[in-house]
């Protein structure tokens, strides 16, 4: 849509071929209806791929500034919430869809829904598009048909089969953005809980990745931001046949040292209570029985002063370091995000255009690099829309 506007406005003759019936159905799903389109901390280690070190030539020169006055200049004003993601002041997603039809609709874009494209014969002269209503020829061609995630928003892969029919090897695409899922024995117990952690992905390999947030427990395993700013990583490890467990730091603002002092203190002041009932008001009542039961405690109604000091220890331990065993995760529909895909290095970063085929640009989530939550990916989109409608403008 982004490339559609930059197009004509640049006087070129533009046409979308769209294979679901109407344009920007994933977009009007975005940020639970809202669109995070960009975010106050738009950063290289925000962002994966395979040639994360070439990410930064495409996202040169698009700040969230430009992003934000890009958007402005089509009627949206911008609300920032506490976290540093950037909305419509609508809050509404229909507002993003709204603006940039009404610009290149305006400028004669020619909208073809319910069409899909079959295949792609790129030549010297001309681009053949074959689609399931007709033959077409362009001069240039935008291929920003998304990733694998929410096929019935229009993401459906087909992006990647048209690719690899073209020549292109690709990169092993896997779901990001998703929901983990674990053997972990007290999910049930915990179903529907959320707890702000520290969150440690760790593999055979050691530590992956961390992130802070609030995780939520499932019948199936772990959920929440932390949780899916890690997954594609998490996958990435699974994928290669590798163990991964997620650790969970409950009290990440306290040492090992700093939690143990305090425990013996709230330990001796509440001599009368069992260990059990020691924690309450300290963790939710739903997690201290895992917690004791994680840390091989077996008798609730001990005191907590009868404690030895291996019990303790075990306690701090699986305070600051519960670990759930990641044992799989869940499908392309229920993922934010498709990681893998084309590779940057087919493509010149200015220009979006495939060093194999002059006239054939490429954008989007189709491409191997992916964002974290908070409106990274759509960033990207417009990054790389905005840079293919300019290269093919009529100027």
């Amino acid at each position: 849509m982004v490339a559609a506007v930059e197009a004509s406005r640049n006087g070129a003759q533009v046409t979308i071929i769209e294979r679901m019936d109407r344009v920007g159905k994933k977009l009007l799903a975005t940020g639970n209806g809202r669109c995070n389109f960009t975010n106050a901390w738009i950063e290289l280690t925000r962002y994966r791929s395979k040639d994360v070190e070439l990410a930064s030539q495409f996202l040169e020169n698009f700040s969230t500034e430009y992003v934000i006055n890009y958007f402005r200049d089509l009627g949206i004003e911008p609300y920032q919430d506490e976290t540093g993601k950037i909305f419509p002041y609508s809050l509404q997603a229909s507002s993003m869809v709204d603006v940039l039809r009404d610009e290149y609709l305006r400028h004669g874009t020619i909208e073809k829904c319910g069409e899909q494209v079959l295949s792609i014969h790129p030549s010297k002269k001309r681009t053949q598009v074959n689609s399931t209503i007709a033959t077409h020829e362009f001069d240039k061609v935008v291929l920003a048909m998304g990733g694998k995630s929410s096929d019935m928003l229009g993401s459906d892969g087909s992006g990647f089969k048209l690719l690899e029919s073209m020549g292109y090897v690709l990169h092993p695409t896997y779901p990001a953005l998703v929901k983990l899922k674990s053997d972990f024995k007290h999910l049930k117990a915990l179903r529907g809980l959320k707890v702000m952690a520290l969150v440690r992905l760790v593999s055979e390999d050691g530590l992956i990745g961390k992130d802070f947030g609030e995780v939520l427990f499932a019948d199936f395993g772990v959920s929440g931001p932390p949780v899916l700013q890690l997954s594609g990583q998490a996958v990435e490890e699974i994928m290669k046949g590798k163990s991964v467990k997620l650790e969970l730091d409950l009290f990440a603002n306290q040492t090992p040292l700093e939690l143990h002092d305090a425990l013996m203190a709230r330990f001796l002041k509440l001599k009368h209570k069992s260990v059990q009932d020691s924690f309450v008001g300290l963790l939710n009542k739903r997690l201290i029985i895992p917690i004791l039961k994680e840390s091989g405690i077996t008798d609730m109604s001990i005191k907590a002063t009868q404690l030895n000091k291996k019990q303790v220890y075990q306690i701090i331990k699986t305070l600051k370091s519960l670990r759930l065993n990641i044992t799989n995760y869940h499908s392309w529909q229920a993922s934010q995000v498709t990681a893998g895909g084309l590779s940057l290095r087919e493509l010149n970063p200015r220009t979006m255009e495939s060093k194999k085929y002059a006239g054939v640009h490429v954008a989007g989530e189709v491409l191997d690099l992916y964002g974290e939550c908070g409106g990274f990916n759509l960033h990207w989109a417009w990054c790389t829309g905005i840079k293919a409608g300019i290269a093919c403008s009529a100027y």
